[in-house]
């Protein structure tokens, strides 16, 4: 029995090394045809670990004397929410900049029917 329990957790383990190597090479791929989210991604969590330890720890001395508690509470609530607008705005940006390949359309723009044409000009409440 601990032999086949053995057995089934190195096949999984090899079989994870396997599908993680996958992963590399796909990765490695999709660097070469354009900006790649795997690094961006590990300095984010890595800033985001920072900011929520940073609220436990304030949280943890918040009844002390001194007030490194409440500082350290406003610095990592200030540092998840700088990192939560700048990821989405960088992943708006690489969506519409980067990764559209169509012309830009201005407001107003396009092969979408009039909406004031349903509204009558007499009636003062356009119905």
């Amino acid at each position: 029995m601990f032999t086949a329990l053995l057995t089934s957790v190195t096949k999984a383990m090899n079989e994870r090394a396997r599908a993680k190597k996958r992963q590399k090479k796909a990765d490695e791929k999709a660097l070469q045809q354009g900006p790649s989210w795997r690094y961006r991604r590990r300095l984010i969590y890595g800033a985001y670990t920072l900011g929520f330890g940073m609220i436990l720890f304030g949280a943890a001395t918040v009844f002390m004397d001194s007030q490194i508690g409440v500082e350290m509470i406003i610095g990592g609530v200030a540092l998840v929410s700088i990192i939560v607008t700048a990821y989405t705005t960088s992943a708006t940006y690489e969506d519409v900049r980067v990764w559209n390949h169509n012309p830009r359309i201005r407001f107003g723009e396009g092969n979408r029917p009039d909406p004031t044409s349903n509204y009558s000009t007499d009636n003062p409440d356009g119905t």
